[in-house]
Formats: structure tokens, sequence, C-alpha cells
């Protein structure tokens, strides 16, 4: 089936660009580094990653295998011979990091996978035209929804390349336990970036205070940004910051607590945090961009990115309309439940690994 190398293996060598901490609390089917590897070995393929940086953050990971081989590279030359040397053994590359070092790779390799974990249209027309014309090169592209291949299709890129395959979504951790005690507050799960937009959020929940004052918008996440809104955090007691929080019980049960689920993201891939929150019974308030608008839009209500006041109109909305919360509560959980399984998602992945 595989091509062999000298080891009787054909190696599959994921390229990654940064590995945090915050990896080790994930449920291990939401770990998007360490799951491919694992899905790539059930196959017979051997597993390998390239990593800039101390490859010691993967190894301490308390789900890191040990049969995966790492090899850290510290400057694009070195980069540029281990891509070389896998290649010369028909490696097949997974490459999961939009980074111009990741451009490299399909000009060096003839087996290339590529996952952007964000969406495919870009901030400038230059970048959309560099993709676009680097996404050629790939053997197959990953992408999280039909949305994206439609948007790729558009952009002239191959269909034969365009695989619809998105990450899992741990329905043994995340479900809906809390079918009784009343939910009223907000809750945006996710990390703390500038990306993320919560500013927009934090004025939407002022609006909405102001004729529900007792609704409260938990935090859940790393802020990755010093004092980032340390001001409105602090001076506002419906504001909670609970920082991050390992992928567990403790998390669900929160998420159990909580009624609407926040995102005003600038851009974002799967997101998978959002159907986490989903699957604990929360309803959705989401920016229209691609990563939501197809796959949520009967089921969530949107708003444009930086549209407080719309989103703050959302979220009455829901408050104002118990039946429509338990509509969108129902369909959602169903939609991820049926096309969002583990066994789905690790089918279509092997399927994908075979045919390369």
């Amino acid at each position: 089936m595989f091509a062999k190398d000298k080891n009787n293996k054909r190696n599959f060598v994921s390229i990654i660009w940064g590995y945090h901490e915050h990896f080790y609390g994930f449920y291990p089917d939401e770990n998007y580094h360490l799951h491919i590897l694992k899905i790539a070995k059930s196959l017979g393929l051997k597993p390998w990653i390239i990593i800039k940086g101390d490859k010691n953050i993967i190894k301490n990971d308390p789900n890191f295998d040990p049969d995966i081989e790492i090899i850290e590279y510290e400057n694009i030359f070195n980069f540029i011979f281990q891509v070389i040397r896998f290649s010369l053994q028909n490696s097949l590359f997974y490459i999961n990091s939009l980074e111009w070092q990741s451009f490299i790779v399909p000009f060096l390799s003839r087996k290339t996978i590529f996952m952007a974990h964000t969406q495919p249209k870009r901030q400038t027309p230059l970048k959309q035209k560099i993709q676009n014309f680097v996404y050629r090169f790939f053997t197959a592209i990953r992408l999280n929804n039909e949305a994206e291949k439609e948007f790729l299709i558009q952009q002239g890129t191959d269909i034969k390349k365009l695989f619809v395959i998105p990450l899992i979504v741990s329905q043994n951790i995340f479900k809906l336990t809390n079918v009784d005690q009343e939910r009223k507050d907000l809750v945006y799960f996710g990390n703390i970036s500038p990306i993320k937009n919560i500013p927009t959020i934090i004025k939407a929940l002022g609006l909405v205070n102001q004729k529900y004052s007792d609704i409260k918008l938990n935090i859940v996440g790393k802020n990755y940004i010093k004092d980032f809104l340390k001001e409105e955090f602090e001076s506002n007691p419906n504001i909670i910051l609970h920082g991050y929080m390992d992928q567990d019980s403790k998390l669900a049960n929160l998420l159990n607590l909580t009624l609407i689920s926040i995102n005003s993201s600038l851009s974002e891939g799967q997101c998978v945090a959002v159907y986490d929150t989903a699957l604990c019974g929360n309803v959705l308030c989401l920016p229209k961009i691609m990563s939501f608008t197809y796959t949520f839009k009967d089921k969530a209500l949107f708003h444009d990115i930086y549209d407080y006041e719309e989103l703050a109109k959302n979220i009455l909305y829901y408050l104002d309309n118990p039946d429509i919360i338990k509509r969108y509560q129902k369909e959602c959980v169903e939609m991820i439940e049926k096309d969002y399984s583990t066994d789905m998602i690790e089918n279509k992945l092997k399927d994908l690994i075979k045919n390369i």
C-alpha cells in the first residue's frame, strides 16, 4: 500500500511551528497535532515531527506517544535540509500552520497534506494570490467545512485536492448534563488575543446589562497579551475571568451552567471551543465569517464582526425567546454528534492518507 523506506516503513512527517503547554490539557482526540500522528501510525507509517525550538515541550505532554521521533531545527537552512532528506525517502508530509515556511514544502516534496487551521480567505489580495499559487502544489488540502471548499474552488484551486475533514469534537467530555437548573449567563471560551476581538463582546455585555443587570460574562481561556483590557476586567463585576482550564469534567460543568456562547473573532478555523460549548447546551452568537455561517447557518444567531449592538440584540433575543433556545440547543447537539464523531473523522483521515 505504501512505499517503504530502508526501515521498511514509510515516514509520516508532521511539521509543527509552535506547540504550547495548554495542549497538555486537551482531550486527546482534540489535540490535532498528536491525533493525526496517531492515525498515521495506525496505518503502519512511522510518525515524525519536525519542530522549531525545544522538542521537550511536546515530549512532556502526558499524551505524547514515545514512538514519535522529533527533530528540532534552528534555522531555515537546516529545515530545508530535513525536508529534502525525508522527501528522498518518499515521505508523506503533513503541514498544519499558515506560515511562510509551510509554503516551501510542496516545492521540495511530492506528497503533502496541508491544513491551515484558519479560514482560507486572506486579509489582503496579495496574500490571497500567494496562497492560491502555492495551493496548486500541495497534493491535498484538508478543510473544515464546505464553505471553505466552495471559496477555494472560486479561487481556482483544483477540486480534486480539496477534502473536507473537520477536527474531532470530544463528545465524551462535553455533553449536556444540566437540563433542569436555570441558565442565564454568557460564556466566551478560547484564548484571549487581538484576533479574538474580546472588546466587541464586552461592549455588547454593557448593552445587555442595561436590561438584565445580573447577566454575567464568563471568560475561559489563556490570556496571551499582558494587561489586555485589564481595567475593564477588574472594574466590571459582571465579567468573570476563569483563566485556562483543562478539558475535563470541571470545564464541562462550568459550560453546563451558562446559556449563551459568544464568539466575535476576526478569523477562525473550526474553533472547536465553540462546538464544545454547544454540546454543553449553550446556544451560539457568532460572527459572520465562513468558519461559522455555513455550519451553523440555521442553528445560531450572527452579527458583523465589530457590531456589538447587533451582538447585544442577538443575546437579548435569546433571553426573551426560550423556545428558540430549546430548538437551537437540540439542533446543534444533533448536528455535532452526527458530523463530528471520532469514528467518522478518523475514517475520512485514513482514506485521505491511504490515497496519497
